[in-house]
């Protein structure tokens, strides 16, 4: 396909990058773009699936401005072209050229604008005069996927909001592609840490060892009777525990061990809570970050004791089962047993969601371990 185009070449911090603007017709575009989904059999992706939601013929739906309304998208959406490109240079203007750009018959990778064109797309479906409609569109020329990803980072991650469970796989990607020194670079520790982290929870969640296994929701992934947390909630928790020092410099791997013992060790004592999750709070938010908040405690025992294993583990956590009478909070001086964590019999600081509530829990728990230590 050849198109009348402008030429730039912006320059910031690193070397150039050439951009094309051009405009093409709305049946051109819905003909030939390309989206490249992050699922579960492309981890390579980047992209969710458009919102239904998003696209209804509602009010302040994309669809209804387009057909109902003003009807005007004057800002440009973002394509990629992984292979050549041929540009025709027709007039120099210095800081621009003008020519004739043969995009050829390479798909049309959209990195920005997937409702709009979505839209456009159903536009059509109604009404061909929309086939002719003008879209404004730049294009690069990155060969790489991971370029696009990262550009499709910046202008969503950036400049507005994209769903936080795919940002996650985002950075997962970049710790697989560039590593930690560039993550850290880029995004900081807390970057680098929720890329450890995903890493971390699809280990959990593919090794026939974990209790987690096939049991956590991934991002993309149609939800199963057998899911109990979703992906995001464990990497979130986990990002958080590698805060502390005694996991700093662990190999990822090491890591997802010690938290398959630990969350066996789990199990054994509280089995209904992976039985019937949704009766308990155990296995919802709260209750997984507040047991991610005790696993250093349990890990340095075990240190300890020169044995870091599930039973060592479970021989610890084991503690909360006992009475304390003489402990500060009234709801930890009986067992925090499996009807402690009930939705429907345990008392309020274990239904609690909020921050506060959360890191009195902890601060419980950690002191009735001390008290049967000490006892």
């Amino acid at each position: 396909m050849q198109l009348d185009a402008f030429s730039i070449t912006q320059r910031g911090g690193l070397e150039g990058v050439e951009i094309y603007i051009t405009v093409f017709k709305a049946k051109d575009i819905v003909d030939r773009y390309r989206i490249d989904r992050w699922t579960m059999d492309n981890p390579g992706g980047y992209q969710r699936m458009p919102s239904e939601s998003r696209l209804k013929d509602r009010r302040g739906s994309p669809l209804r401005y387009l057909v109902r309304e003003w009807g005007c998208f004057p800002t440009s959406i973002l394509l990629n072209i992984r292979g050549d490109v041929r540009y025709v240079k027709e007039k120099d203007m210095g800081w621009f050229s003008y020519g004739m750009l043969d995009t050829g018959d390479e798909g049309l990778w959209l990195i920005d604008g997937q409702h709009r064109v979505e839209a456009l797309k159903r536009a059509i479906e109604r009404n061909q005069d929309f086939e002719d409609y003008p879209v404004i569109a730049s294009i690069m020329r990155l060969p790489e996927r991971f370029d696009e990803m990262m550009l499709f980072y910046i202008v969503n991650k950036r400049q507005r909001s994209v769903p936080t469970d795919l940002v996650y796989r985002h950075l997962q990607r970049m710790l697989w592609e560039r590593g930690k020194q560039w993550v850290m670079d880029f995004e900081g520790s807390k970057g680098v840490r929720i890329g450890l982290a995903t890493e971390v929870v699809d280990m959990l969640n593919q090794s026939p060892e974990s209790p987690w296994n096939g049991r956590v929701q991934i991002v993309g992934e149609r939800r199963h009777e057998n899911h109990i947390v979703s992906d995001s909630v464990l990497i979130r928790s986990i990002s958080n525990l590698l805060r502390e020092n005694i996991l700093k410099g662990m190999p990822v791997s090491d890591i997802a061990t010690l938290l398959t013992h630990y969350w066996n060790a789990v199990y054994q004592l509280y089995p209904e809570c992976f039985t019937e999750p949704t009766a308990y709070t155990l296995l919802g938010s709260p209750g997984i970050q507040v047991m991610h908040m005790v696993f250093p405690l349990i890990y340095s025992k075990c240190i300890q004791e020169n044995r870091v294993d599930e039973t060592v583990m479970e021989d610890h956590l084991e503690k909360l089962m006992e009475k304390t009478p003489s402990h500060t909070m009234p709801e930890l001086q009986g067992p925090v047993d499996s009807e402690f964590w009930s939705k429907t019999h345990g008392p309020l600081i274990a239904l609690s969601t909020g921050r506060q509530s959360r890191e009195a829990l902890y601060e419980g728990l950690v002191e009735k371990i001390r008290i049967v230590d000490e006892g």
